[in-house]
């Protein structure tokens, strides 16, 4: 993979995020964290609406090829789950908490947007 390649697949990572951020404000949640790290998780966005902490996996694909959601594994699923688990354990307060997925897929210019709330139960921890 080229240098230029890895670079614009970065800048359309975050142009995806962007776009997440800015669907989950107008749907009337705040945001609490974006790109929250807790050892080696990443959650991409953490939103909250009410009683409800949304665990939001980002996942752009400039290619149409394959779905963008498809992108989003178990073990991926797990890490989230570590991470939410490890997030909710800060927080003062019994929370109410989903994960979420926010596929956008095209380019730049055009684009579609999917998204799927509450995307997958906890998988097992092992």
């Amino acid at each position: 993979m080229s240098r230029d390649t890895k670079e614009r697949d970065r800048a359309f990572g975050i142009f995806a995020e962007d776009k997440a951020v800015e669907y989950y404000i107008s749907q009337g949640y705040a945001i609490r964290e974006r790109n929250w790290r807790f050892h080696h998780i990443e959650i991409d966005i953490i939103a909250q609406t009410g009683n409800v902490v949304v665990f939001v996996e980002v996942k752009g694909r400039s290619g149409r090829d394959m779905a963008a959601v498809d992108a989003v594994t178990v073990s991926k699923m797990k890490n989230m789950t570590r991470g939410a688990d490890a997030y909710l354990k800060r927080l003062n307060g019994d929370y109410e908490y989903r994960y979420d997925i926010f596929a956008l897929t095209g380019d730049f210019d055009d684009y579609e947007v999917e998204v799927f709330e509450d995307a997958f139960v906890s998988p097992l921890l092992r």
